[in-house]
């Protein structure tokens, strides 16, 4: 999941965002934020347009039912985070012994991507709402960037790294806003055509199954994950057969900034243009959880990561809210929500947009001035590296 654009700092004519203080009453935790924080508001979201009355009414009544509560189940991890940490320095600098796993990789993107990412509303946004709704999912799958929108590379050198290594990859493409179902049959759509159309790179028999279908491994970065899941379970694979899924910060969970969105934006807006902001609430994940059950076929792997920023940084907002709740996070999604499957580990000082190479201004100068930090294209080509030593 991934938000629209980044602003330009939590630091509006010259007032420093006050931090949050842990309160019990929810009422008095979203007053606390929307004071302190109604100008940055104001200025660069013209969809909070709910006032604080109404938003009170709101807390009241989730305070009365205790709020979201937080998804309990058996994969639900536990607070031993300090023990599954990952010394970042670890992915700092390329190796040369890196192995590539015998089935391909399907990179799967989050939400508001395609196989690029839209970070920056140009002036012709406004047409992609008016327009890109009247288009079928399908197509605006396929159009990629004809929005008019700028779009960079999602997956920022990672699969130019890893085909370079010997790995076969494609990056898929869904649509960036839609609800959970639809990016799922788009991508198994997308996955079957590329079978078909013998355009996923195969190289030994091995790499099909018994009864003929295509092996793969699935890599998907934060509301993906959520894409394949119910791709998986749900959905019939005619052509290949997922043998893998590694999620990277996946909501697994949902995350409480979901919940917060829902409070301020419009619903028929939601509704409209952005439906799977309601399907990564913490109630409505609980949901998917007991509907979408894991393939015992299926390897399932998972990495979260956390940082804390400063009032500046673009996720200070939504930090906020997330770690009101869940606590630590990279911005967007919990260590908790993180965690699915065969949990491979955290990684520290690492936020949201970090995970696809998209680094934050601190980490891109340690990274100019020689200091030891994370490098995203080193991960990337060590998840490979597991898939090959899983025999995958």
């Amino acid at each position: 999941m991934i938000t629209q654009h980044r602003l330009s700092g939590a630091i509006h004519n010259g007032r420093v965002v006050s931090h949050i203080r842990h309160y019990h009453d929810h009422r008095t935790v979203w007053k606390d934020v929307y004071y302190s924080n109604r100008r940055l508001f104001s200025t660069y979201s013209p969809f909070f347009k709910r006032d604080i009355s109404s938003s009170q009414t709101h807390w009241q009544h989730r305070n009365e039912s205790k709020g979201p509560k937080l998804d309990k189940s058996p994969d639900s991890a536990s607070d031993s985070t300090n023990s599954q940490i990952i010394d970042v320095s670890k992915y700092a600098n390329l190796r040369d012994d890196y192995q590539m796993p015998k089935y391909p990789i399907i990179l799967c993107h989050g939400f508001s991507g395609f196989d690029k990412l839209i970070t920056i509303p140009s002036l012709k946004l406004k047409d992609w709402f008016t327009s890109g709704p009247n288009k079928t999912d399908t197509e605006l799958a396929k159009s990629g960037n004809s929005t008019g929108i700028e779009l960079f590379e999602y997956w920022h050198g990672i699969k130019k790294e890893l085909r370079s290594r010997g790995a076969k990859v494609i990056v898929a493409k869904v649509p960036p806003f839609a609800s959970l179902e639809t990016r799922s049959k788009i991508l198994n759509e997308f996955i079957e055509d590329k079978v078909k159309r013998k355009l996923i790179p195969i190289s030994e028999d091995h790499e099909k199954s018994s009864s003929g279908k295509v092996k793969v491994n699935l890599i998907a970065h934060s509301m993906g994950g959520l894409d394949c899941r119910y791709l998986i379970s749900k959905l019939e694979q005619e052509n290949y057969e997922v043998v893998s899924l590694t999620t990277v910060s996946t909501p697994h969970r949902g995350t409480y900034a979901a919940d917060y969105a829902l409070l301020n934006v419009p619903s028929k807006f939601v509704a409209k243009f952005f439906p799977s902001i309601n399907q990564l609430t913490l109630a409505n994940a609980m949901k998917l959880n007991e509907e979408v059950k894991d393939d015992p076929k299926v390897k399932y792997f998972s990495y979260g990561s956390f940082f804390k920023p400063n009032p500046a940084n673009f996720f200070y907002i939504t930090w906020l809210i997330v770690n009101y709740k869940e606590g630590m996070n990279d911005g967007l999604v919990s260590l908790k929500s993180a965690k699915w499957g065969k949990y491979l580990g955290t990684l520290e000082n690492v936020d949201h947009l970090d995970l696809i190479n998209w680094l934050g201004t601190i980490n891109r100068l340690k990274k100019v001035m020689g200091f030891k930090t994370f490098n995203p294209i080193a991960f990337y080509l060590d998840i490979a590296n597991n898939l090959a030593k899983e025999g995958l």
